[in-house]
């Protein structure tokens, strides 16, 4: 008796569960393929999905979490922007044609278009370290850093030595990195270095049991940023990792291909809000008065009065939960920025497992005659995701967009450039796990001979690429086709 008793009450307790779970899908407002998904994995896998959705079903930051994040940083941009409106602001109208996008960015991130920058593009692994040490060697009031992975030893090493040299002088250093795609780091002899060295260290969006309870694990900081002195800053899509990472004689991937983007100007402080916001959410201090990490940047003239490095910067972060960005601004920018398009589209990503509106303006703007051309790395460090990106290629290659596979390592670079007149370079790949499920942050250029050297970049991976024809990938096996389209199953957690 008491075990049938214990039978009927854990049978009561699981359809009481379901009952709920079901409800709260029909109310969340999902896509409708996605809401039929959950659905049926409730209904005819309770126990299992149950779980699962528990897991990860929502994008749950915790409702405490998300409370101290707008509490702390409150009021941020409402005392940044009034520093930048006078001089570096510009209007959204500024441009008939890219307008539209700067003042979606605007308005869900707070962050304005700026101008007055001077741009470089960094595509060297090793001299992207070596390029943020020499600026932090001449760092005057504090250097911030953050990143997804930072890799312990090795040449990342030159920048370790650079903080605890700057932190010597009286520089204030702070470093947050992601807890997972950190683990390794904040384990290893580099930390206790840079902590006994006076350097802050702070890891984001821990990993325990009890936070299990009340937020989504998976959730990352993904984000790849620095900034030195509100002056300099460096985003795009490497870690703190040199070429030579995650490349085993097991996993030949090769050298991994990046990109960064380093800015001498205003921008550089919008950079320095998205920090200094994360910072707040997991350090859980407020970051008080912004004066000392956005001083006055006049802008620049030369000797015949014209402006120096005068080039439009707009930094749009995004990230689950209102908490570190406002949920799909990237994803919502980058769909207007591909429907903007009228005679070129290039794109480089390592991960490439889109969502359907994504695809669907990738072949609508190959179909209404522009030349759309995806840039993948021939070979992953993740085989799942590959075969999930695969089971997007032929409708891809049906409706005219160029599908190319970088031969010459791991290309890790996330760039778009359009028409030749603006470049989007950041920490987002165009999947959906960066659209909803990571912290991540693009920097949107409006600038034509900016755009022309990341164009210029992109067309060089082009030359070391292969094509994917269209008639051979038709013939591929009936196995192969459902081993792509089932890991295709799995592309939001991907």
């Amino acid at each position: 008796m008491p075990t049938g008793s214990t039978f009927f009450t854990y049978l009561a307790l699981q359809i009481a569960t379901q009952l709920v779970l079901v409800v709260r899908v029909i109310m969340s407002r999902r896509p409708v393929p996605a809401t039929l998904a959950w659905l049926a994995v409730l209904i005819l896998l309770p126990a299992v999905g149950i779980i699962v959705y528990l897991l990860v079903g929502e994008n749950r930051l915790g409702s405490r979490r998300v409370r101290r994040y707008v509490e702390l940083t409150r009021g941020v941009e409402q005392q940044a922007v009034p520093m930048w409106r006078h001089e570096h602001a510009v209007s959204s109208r500024f441009d008939e044609r890219w307008g539209y996008i700067a003042r979606f960015g605007a308005v869900t991130t707070g962050l304005p278009p700026l101008r007055g920058n001077r741009l470089s593009l960094i595509n060297d692994s090793e001299g992207m370290l070596d390029a943020i040490a020499r600026d932090i060697e001449l760092a005057e009031s504090h250097v911030h850093i953050l990143t997804y992975i930072w890799m312990p030893g090795g040449r990342p090493a030159v920048v370790v030595d650079a903080l605890l040299r700057a932190a010597g002088r009286g520089v204030q250093c702070r470093v947050l990195v992601d807890a997972v795609g950190s683990k390794h780091f904040l384990r290893s002899a580099d930390v206790e270095r840079l902590r006994g060295g006076g350097v802050k260290v702070v890891a984001s969006l821990p990993v325990n049991p009890l936070r299990m309870l009340f937020s989504r694990m998976d959730l990352r900081n993904h984000r790849k940023l620095a900034v030195i002195d509100g002056r300099i800053a460096y985003v795009g899509s490497q870690n703190m990792t040199d070429s030579s990472f995650r490349s085993t004689s097991r996993r030949k991937t090769g050298a991994w291909i990046d990109a960064t983007l380093r800015i001498d100007g205003p921008a550089a402080q919008a950079l320095a809000i998205v920090f200094l916001r994360d910072w707040a959410l997991d350090s859980g201090k407020d970051p008080g008065d912004l004066r000392p990490f956005l001083p006055e940047m006049p802008i620049r003239t030369g000797a015949d009065g014209s402006h120096e490095g005068d080039a439009v910067a707009q930094i749009i972060p995004s990230g689950p939960g209102g908490a570190g960005g406002a949920p799909e601004a990237i994803h919502q920018a980058l769909l207007t920025t591909i429907y903007s398009a009228r005679e070129e589209l290039l794109m480089t990503t390592p991960y490439f497992v889109p969502d359907e509106a994504t695809r669907m303006a990738l072949q609508a703007a190959s179909l209404r005659g522009v030349r759309v051309t995806l840039i993948m790395p021939s070979i992953s460090d993740s085989p799942l995701v590959a075969a999930a990106s695969r089971s997007h290629y032929l409708d891809l290659l049906e409706s005219g967009v160029r599908i190319m596979h970088y031969q010459k390592g791991l290309l890790h670079a996330k760039t778009v450039t359009v028409d030749r007149q603006i470049a989007l370079i950041g920490s987002a790949n165009l999947d959906a796990r960066s659209f909803w499920l990571n912290f991540e942050v693009t920097a949107f250029i409006y600038d034509d001979d900016f755009a022309s050297q990341v164009r210029f970049m992109q067309t060089d991976y082009l030359t070391h690429s292969t094509e994917v024809e269209l008639h051979q990938w038709r013939k591929r096996s009936s196995f192969v086709v459902f081993r792509d389209s089932a890991a295709q199953l799995l592309g939001p957690l991907l």
